[in-house]
């Protein structure tokens, strides 16, 4: 049967969609049922598909890269966040997924990857070999949380530059290298912590230096990058604070650093109430420069920041339950412990027993 040029166009332009479906990633067998007796038929499209299944498999091996540079990151938050909680430091690792809640996901993605080839096979061995427990983000005995740490965040970058989690696993790698740096300023060897604090900077600085802000294509942040955004200027207010060592030029950074984070969550429409770790640290701050450094000014900043987040529902339930009542940020505990923040931890403590007592009669 002789099919008219407009039928034959129609059905060239259909199994070429198909075989450029299937080319993106290679990752199924090539579709012969649904283009063969086409292509049996059609000599140019016999051709065109020929030399799109003979092309090196670019495609396929990019998205093994990243399938395995995702299992790597995963297994590298896991680590960095039990070695933290180790180090008496809490992070708020925003989107950082659990190992064993995606467990089978990992252990598809490895056997995916180390069927492919014979350099495949042999990375993800030495994968497994470093694996960290699924519960408790524990390292294999022998290894140090700090190197295997650095191994799988750097190794996850490297395998995928450009991909999605770019922008958190740098941010990560700042979080290592200040969790390091803290651990030396405790043991008194200020010149090694001074030495990760700037590696861990440098870390942030690429992140908020990222064209994602402000891409020249027009197209917006994803949410992820918005996150990754707010977080590193929250973690390196941190790392000026304590390498400051609190130090009134210290604050005044970390306070602006704080204040520009807060300015993206509301430029981005983020979820205030998620980011309530900035109005802690931003608390912190102006308490300090007050109770240290004696700046009277600093005490009704205070003041009106904790007026400001009463004022505003969803986000005082979160701050005045997590940062008041619960007390996660055993620093600021103890500095509306202090007299001199008598009249601010009063209000905070009637406003959080007013929050509690309307969230209990709501809920009955």
């Amino acid at each position: 049967m002789v099919h008219s040029p407009a039928v034959r166009s129609k059905s060239c332009s259909l199994v070429r969609q198909l075989i450029a479906d299937w080319a993106k990633t290679k990752s199924k067998p090539f579709p012969y049922l649904q283009v063969g007796e086409h292509l049996a038929e059609c000599p140019t499209c016999l051709s065109w598909a020929t030399d799109i299944a003979y092309q090196p498999t670019d495609h396929y091996v990019r998205a093994l890269r990243l399938r395995l540079s995702w299992v790597i990151g995963i297994l590298g938050q896991s680590v960095l966040r039990a070695w933290s909680n180790d180090q008496d430091l809490k992070f708020d690792i925003v989107c950082a997924q659990d190992p064993e809640s995606v467990r089978d996901r990992i252990a598809k993605r490895l056997t995916q990857c180390e069927s492919y080839n014979l350099e495949m096979k042999g990375r993800v061995s030495t994968i497994r070999e470093l694996m960290p427990d699924s519960a408790t983000g524990a390292p294999p005995g022998g290894i140090e949380p700090y190197a295997l740490t650095r191994y799988f965040l750097q190794s996850a970058l490297q395998l995928a530059p450009e991909s999605g989690q770019r922008l958190r696993l740098l941010d990560q790698l700042g979080i290592a290298e200040y969790t390091r740096a803290a651990g030396e300023q405790r043991a008194g060897r200020k010149e090694q912590a001074d030495l990760h604090f700037e590696r861990a900077k440098e870390y942030y600085r690429q992140v908020m230096a990222d064209a994602a802000r402000s891409r020249a294509d027009g197209v917006d942040a994803n949410i992820g990058e918005k996150i990754d955004q707010v977080s590193a200027r929250l973690s390196l207010a941190q790392v000026e604070y304590v390498q400051g060592g609190q130090s009134r030029p210290a604050l005044e950074k970390a306070i602006e650093l704080c204040l520009d984070a807060q300015r993206l969550v509301r430029k981005w429409s983020l979820a205030e109430e998620k980011f309530t770790r900035i109005l802690s640290n931003l608390l912190i701050c102006h308490l300090r420069l007050f109770l240290d450094h004696g700046e009277t000014g600093a005490l009704a900043q205070a003041r009106a920041l904790a007026e400001e987040v009463c004022a505003r529902p969803a986000v005082a339930r979160v701050f005045l339950k997590r940062w008041v009542v619960d007390g996660e940020d055993p620093e600021l505990t103890q500095l509306l412990s202090s007299p001199g923040a008598a009249e601010i931890s009063g209000y905070l403590s009637r406003r959080a027993e007013q929050v509690l007592r309307t969230e209990t009669v709501t809920a009955r």
